[in-house]
């Protein structure tokens, strides 16, 4: 049953995501070709002063989804219920602090801190205006995402976010075609907002039994409780934010908007190449919340040691295959001049070997409540990272501010490998046995014949090859009858 729950959630979640990001390739190609490189450098920069809801709730959301989980679990509906209702007090709280901060960034300060050209000084001022209403709407609808995740309501989610970044597509040509610049591109992103946060109160709020937004449920006893867990998420989300977010405003900081878009062109890629690690370890705080209310230490470790076994049978291929082909992808996407960009991709890339083994790991540590232990690894980790960023940025440029990204994710994927394996009890041998020697010999093979392949699809061959390969070789027997019992029940149900 828990496997069938995981494969399953792992499906809905893999196909809704891979959708999601087409939707916004499809976007960053548009506008691209649209606005031109230094345009679209000052969308990038106004969405990263807004974007950054997830850095503020980070730590109440998924405290909500690890104890709507239990308290589901429990059936304990009143419990449930205080929880789903704190959460939202503290968002809106969170929210309003949050736009105030940015607005005053914006009418004082914006031109005194960041590299935008003076005749683009006022039209940046008017999207981020827009933006941060946008940025209101984003808290509200991830509260709610956050409560469905601990729910399980994984397709409605992924339909959800879907139909968000179609509006998305849609509302920007209109924009882009009605001549209407950048302020039209951000009500473009705020009219589809509004419209998903209605989707997500219609068919999560109101549909589900268990829930109802009622204020007057809030208790500060469920505002302690999330208060304790998540203050180390908080911590740990800082340091993320300082690793890979904080890397837009240093550049927007010293650079011309131009090196905002190579930057997020490798950006973009090296969130669909992470976007492999969720697909499976998404779905894990939750199976890790309820394994652990019931002690099952057994469960917990098998489970800890498939999901990284899978995760890097799954991704290693396919970054093999992006870092050896980075500059083909990007020319086929956003066309040529783009050098700056592969060279990006490569050195992202290149931190995503190791991070591959702990994903899994950490998240279930989110499961376990343990995420404090972690913390004080990933604020060294981001510490070096900024340092080094600041440091090589003034030298080498943009690839120095992602040369920082890779020996900071290297520190922190080290540290937390060990305290993980601590966790649940698992030898860095046998870690290495089970998990990693089989995907590597796999990889070594696909390295090899890369070093002799020049074409682009006969590349991608070998990739298709490997995993069928793993499929066959590789799955244990259970886990690939379920799998396939899976694949039947779908094409019976289409």
């Amino acid at each position: 049953m828990l496997r069938k729950r995981i494969l399953t959630n792992t499906a809905i979640n893999t196909a809704g995501k891979l959708l999601s990001f087409i939707l916004q390739l499809f976007i960053i190609t548009y506008l691209i070709k649209s606005l031109g490189k230094d345009n679209y450098g000052i969308v990038v920069l106004a969405l990263a002063l807004i974007g950054n809801s997830n850095l503020l709730e980070a730590g109440f959301g998924l405290s909500v989804t690890k104890y709507v989980a239990e308290y589901k679990a429990k059936d304990d509906r009143r419990r449930l219920l205080e929880i789903f209702n704190t959460n939202f007090i503290v968002i809106t709280t969170l929210a309003l602090f949050f736009c105030f901060v940015v607005l005053v960034i914006n009418e004082y300060f914006l031109d005194k801190i960041f590299a935008i050209p003076y005749e683009m000084i006022a039209s940046t001022k008017n999207l981020i205006r827009i933006l941060i209403l946008l940025s209101l709407i984003e808290f509200w609808s991830v509260a709610i995402v956050r409560t469905a995740e601990g729910l399980q309501q994984y397709l409605v989610l992924r339909m959800a976010e879907l139909s968000k970044w179609f509006l998305r597509a849609i509302f920007i040509v209109i924009a882009i075609k009605g001549g209407y610049g950048l302020s039209g591109i951000g009500a473009a992103y705020l009219f589809a907002g509004i419209v998903n946060l209605i989707v997500l109160y219609l068919f999560i709020v109101i549909r589900i039994p268990d829930l109802k937004l009622d204020l007057r449920l809030s208790t500060m006893e469920a505002f302690k409780l999330l208060f304790g867990f998540s203050i180390w998420i908080f911590l740990s989300k800082i340091f993320a934010f300082i690793s890979y977010r904080i890397d837009t405003i240093v550049i927007g900081i010293f650079l011309p908007p131009v090196n905002l878009t190579y930057y997020n062109v490798a950006f973009k890629i090296y969130e669909l190449l992470r976007f492999g690690f969720s697909l499976i370890a998404s779905t894990l705080v939750p199976v890790t919340s309820e394994l652990n209310s019931l002690m099952d230490k057994q469960k917990l470790s098998l489970l800890f040691k498939k999901a990284s076994k899978y995760t890097v049978m799954l991704m290693y291929p396919i970054l093999i295959f992006c870092f050896f082909y980075a500059g083909e992808i990007i020319k086929l996407w956003v066309g040529s001049s783009f050098n700056t960009s592969a060279l990006l991709t490569q050195l992202f890339i290149a931190s995503l070997f190791i991070t591959a083994l702990i994903s899994s790991g950490a998240e279930m540590m989110v499961g376990l409540n343990r995420v404090k232990e972690l913390a004080i690894y990933a604020g060294v980790g981001s510490i070096v990272n900024l340092i080094i960023s600041i440091a090589l940025i003034r030298t080498i440029g943009v690839p120095g501010v992602v040369i920082g990204t890779l020996i900071g994710s290297f520190i922190v994927a080290i540290c937390y490998l060990h305290k993980i394996l601590k966790s649940f009890n698992i030898g860095v041998v046998p870690f290495f046995k089970d998990v990693f020697i089989k995907p590597l010999i796999l990889t070594a093979i696909m390295i090899v014949l890369f070093l002799f392949t020049n074409n682009l699809y006969i590349g991608l061959i070998y990739v298709i090859c490997c995993f069928l390969f793993a499929f066959n070789f590789m799955i244990d027997a259970d886990d690939k009858r379920a799998v396939l019992k899976l694949i039947k029940m779908e094409k019976a149900t289409a």
